[in-house]
């Protein structure tokens, strides 16, 4: 009777030669497949990613000086500040020329009803095409790229994205934000 060394030895001679050039080693070939896989979807550039990045954030607008106006082109004067803002119970869309309107909720009858006040400003406004969205801190981040969605099927190309002041006396003494 033979031990198990010796059985394992008479299989590994009875083996060689169908392995006569030895095994594969797998592990440097995964490596460089990942590589591969990896260093292209870093550099893929393709019409995919081009639908990711669907909305063009500019800066909050400034507010600007008598003295610094005559410095700035024309193009670069903002002739209306117009604003959303997004709550958890609804919208509230506010401009310059005295815009203050409520639209309750964030469904989509809300939502469709902000994209045709936005596209009033729009009409009676042509050459403003900025808009400062301002959500609260318990809005979902859901909510805020639907409002942006619907912003840009009204026609507006520039949008910012804002924070109002939080309330210093809404918070507990010692507790800090």
């Amino acid at each position: 009777m033979a031990s198990l060394f010796h059985k394992a030895k008479q299989r590994r001679a009875e083996r060689s030669s169908a392995t006569a050039s030895g095994s594969i080693n797998l592990v440097p070939l995964v490596d460089i497949l990942t590589s591969i896989v990896f260093f292209s979807l870093l550099t893929y550039t393709g019409a995919a990613l081009a639908a990711l990045t669907a909305f063009d954030l500019s800066l909050p607008p400034v507010m600007v000086t008598q003295a610094d106006l005559g410095n700035l082109a024309e193009k670069d004067v903002l002739k209306l500040l117009l604003a959303v803002r997004i709550n958890s119970d609804g919208l509230q869309v506010e401009h310059s020329e005295g815009l203050n309107q409520r639209i309750p909720g964030m469904d989509e009858k809300a939502l469709d009803q902000l994209e045709s006040v936005m596209k009033q400003v729009a009409t009676q406004f042509p050459q403003n095409k900025d808009v400062l969205v301002v959500p609260s801190d318990e809005v979902s981040y859901d909510d805020v790229v639907r409002v942006f969605e619907r912003l840009k099927v009204a026609g507006y190309s520039r949008l910012a994205l804002g924070n109002r002041a939080r309330d210093a006396q809404a918070a507990p003494a010692g507790v800090r934000r």
